[in-house]
């Protein structure tokens, strides 16, 4: 799937009427590699200020009244938490981007760099775990692999029509890049996925449950779609960043708890108690913080997915049918939405199908529909350049 990224973007937007604008390849400001901080680390790090600022505030407090102690002491506490709040709130604000196409306000702290680099290093790592495992990827020989890439082809064809209907445009430096392949992974996993770097695996789980013929091909087009507009979108960066902003507050609560936590807690309590108290916490802020963004993303990646594989000359309705499948394989045992980071598999179809007409419309626009609504093939309708990008993806 590789072609030269730059002159294929150059010839799309010639071809569309627009502006071709440059690229300007910032480098963040740092003077030393960045490194994923230690959870772990963090955490005792926060405990021992929380208990150094107990202590210190014990000594200052020894000439003040005791009447006063308390209120000097909470005052000072969250006088301190509170400022640090604010500079993560302004520093989270400043951050703060609007996502293309859905126009969603997300967080992103990591550069795009940085976020390819990542890709790789997942890469490398499921590699060489499917290696351990015995686990194959197929080569071009079979038949299946060229049906994935086939789809996969289109798809990513189909990017600058999607731009076209829904009028609005892709972030630059994220389509240029991309370095597209396609990997077919033999393990019987109804599932796909595509990493930051435009690299596309499929299970052969995932054709089993889709089956074969235009439909089959249609709901392995929606669901590989999905995958790309989790690419295109970052929410592999997102996440990552959220990481990193969840591990922040964490980390300040637990300052906060530490610093408040009277000298003969242990004697009260316990260690195990205090521990326990602890592991609530961080799964309290993962409820409130990390789920619901990951459920926004998933239902973001479906409406752009299927408006993807709409563009791309794929049934629309084949989406909704596939969730309906997939919730009756996983009746039962689904947990409940408030604790997963997926939506549920019925309330997907319902999204679905209410975004069926918008899905319509693109197809009415670019592909055509016959009486049954099914999208026939027909050319792009481009001249020129517009022939010369097309060219470049064969």
């Amino acid at each position: 799937l590789g072609w030269p990224k730059r002159q294929m973007a150059l010839l799309a937007r010639r071809a569309w009427g627009g502006r071709i604008r440059p690229t300007i390849r910032r480098r963040p400001f740092r003077s030393v590699p960045r490194r994923d901080a230690n959870p772990f680390v963090i955490r005792i790090g926060a405990i021992f200020a929380g208990r150094l600022m107990r202590s210190a505030a014990n000594s200052y407090l020894k000439g003040i009244p005791k009447h006063k102690r308390r209120r000097y002491f909470v005052g000072g506490v969250f006088l301190l938490s509170g400022s640090l709040g604010c500079g993560f709130a302004g520093y989270y604000y400043w951050h703060l981007t609007p996502c293309p196409i859905t126009g969603r306000q997300r967080y992103l702290s990591i550069s795009r760099d940085e976020e390819i680099k990542v890709a790789q290093q997942i890469s490398k790592h499921q590699a060489d775990s499917w290696k351990k495992e015995g686990t194959k990827c197929l080569g071009v020989d079979d038949p299946r692999v060229e049906r994935v890439r086939d789809i996969s082809v289109r798809l990513i064809r189909a990017l600058p029509t999607l731009e076209l209907a829904v009028e609005q445009s892709l972030e630059d430096k994220v389509i240029e890049s991309m370095e597209w392949s396609v990997t077919l992974v033999d393990k019987k996993v109804a599932n796909a996925h595509v990493l930051p770097n435009g690299e596309i695996y499929v299970f052969t789980g995932l054709l089993d449950m889709c089956g074969e013929g235009s439909d089959g091909d249609s709901m392995l087009a929606n669901v590989i779609g999905h995958e790309i507009s989790h690419a295109l979108l970052r929410h592999g960066g997102e996440r990552l960043s959220k990481r990193n902003s969840f591990l922040a507050a964490q980390s300040l609560i637990t300052f906060m708890v530490w610093t408040l936590m009277p000298d003969n807690v242990f004697d009260v309590l316990g260690i195990r108690t205090i521990l326990g108290m602890e592991a609530i916490q961080e799964q309290l802020l993962h409820i409130v913080l990390t789920l619901p963004n990951s459920r926004d993303q998933e239902s973001e990646a479906d409406y752009l997915g299927l408006l993807l594989s709409s563009a791309a000359c794929y049934d629309p309705r084949q989406a909704a049918i596939l969730w309906e499948r997939m919730s009756k394989v996983h009746e039962g045992k689904e947990p409940p939405e408030l604790l997963s980071t997926h939506p549920n598999p019925s309330k997907r179809a319902v999204q679905l199908r209410e975004w069926q007409d918008k899905a319509f419309s693109i197809q009415r626009d670019t592909c055509g529909c016959n009486s049954r609504g099914r999208p026939k093939r027909r050319s792009h309708g481009l001249t020129g350049l517009g022939q010369q990008f097309l060219s470049l993806l064969h």
